[in-house]
């Protein structure tokens, strides 16, 4: 990682190049580009106008640039040796950093962009691309990026009462100290003990089935994430085999695979009377099938692109009600556009 250095107080200040912006000196932005004269033409108008800019040459230096140093945004480019532009902002997602993005290529990879909403880009500039274009695009995700810091903190206390109100309902919460009497307080008999169901069980172990690499790896690291022990695998056949072999309390399977579909899989499961229970996660949900064969329907459904919030709020309830030996089946959960 390169750090140009900011022009010294004592030289005469040159005149941002946007009269109408006059950013602030803390805001840091990383510039990723394998392109030196791109990169640093770039870097030169970004600290010309106010901002504090850091290169990297390549999306493995910029990986552990973003491991060492918070910034406000990535303006990185795509087809670059050793990580790419979109394989280091799906690390970034994978890590839950929402740092905001901005891509800039000469070659924009559309179809994978649209395959992938989870990216979440805020924005993108083509190649070639003038000043004024970057300026305009960099003050426009600040300015978004700021809007909703704005709007979580002002939401931020009606947020934290909803959440105490879920998490502490009125029978485990106690009457205001300033209204109770002396005669109303007792010695407790036992100690009170809180619920622990909502907690995860590190034991659980899932088996993720999915023929998309970046797809799985990115159920994987979540799943991991949240103390879960999982397996992968690339397609239901290899699914079937995992199930087989060895004990897992759940399932996660896309559908289209080669060599075994997920339903196929499911077809598996059900007739060697395996209680395993399984989601279903894939972008074309096959209803008709379900429709005409109830007994292959999965414990739940999630139809993709879905947050990882989804994927963990669906795997908690379903774990929870095998655990609780409730053999009810989910319904579908709301399409995500």
């Amino acid at each position: 990682m390169n750090t140009l250095p900011e022009t010294p107080p004592e030289k005469a200040v040159v005149a941002p190049i946007q009269n109408d912006t006059n950013p602030p000196r803390h805001i840091r932005i990383l510039l990723v580009d394998d392109d030196l004269y791109v990169r640093d033409r770039n870097a030169k108008v970004l600290i010309r106008s106010g901002y504090n800019v850091d290169t990297a040459e390549d999306g493995a230096d910029a990986w552990n640039a973003l491991n060492d140093i918070n910034y406000d945004l990535l303006i990185t480019d795509n087809k670059m040796p050793r990580v790419t532009g979109l394989e280091l902002i799906k690390k970034l997602r994978s890590e839950d950093m929402t740092l905001p993005i901005i891509l800039v290529s000469g070659t924009m990879p559309t179809e994978e962009l649209k395959q992938h909403p989870w990216m979440r880009l805020d924005a993108t500039l083509s190649k070639p691309f003038s000043i004024a274009e970057l300026l305009d695009t960099v003050k426009a995700v600040l300015r978004a990026a700021d809007d909703a810091c704005i709007r979580v903190e002002m939401d931020f206390p009606v947020i934290m009462k909803a959440i105490s109100e879920i998490e502490s309902p009125s029978r485990y919460r106690s009457p205001p100290l300033a209204v109770m009497k002396i005669s109303e307080i007792k010695p407790a008999e036992k100690p009170v003990i809180a619920p622990t169901e909502d907690q995860t069980n590190p034991r659980h172990r899932i088996l993720v089935v999915d023929d998309d690499r970046d797809t799985r790896q990115l159920s994987v690291d979540v799943l991991a994430g949240s103390g879960y022990d999982v397996e992968a695998v690339t397609d239901g056949a290899a699914g079937w085999d995992a199930l087989q072999a060895d004990s897992f309390d759940l399932a996660i399977t896309d559908n289209k695979m080669p060599k075994m579909t997920g339903i196929e899989m499911i077809g598996k499961l059900r007739s060697a009377n395996m209680t395993v229970p399984v989601i279903m996660a894939t972008r074309h949900l096959p209803m008709h099938e379900f429709e005409r064969k109830p007994w292959l329907r999965p414990n739940a459904m999630l139809q993709r692109p879905f947050s990882n919030d989804d994927l963990l709020a669906t795997v908690k309830n379903v774990l929870r009600k095998d655990d609780g030996n409730d053999s009810r089946q989910e319904s579908l959960l709301p399409m995500y556009l």
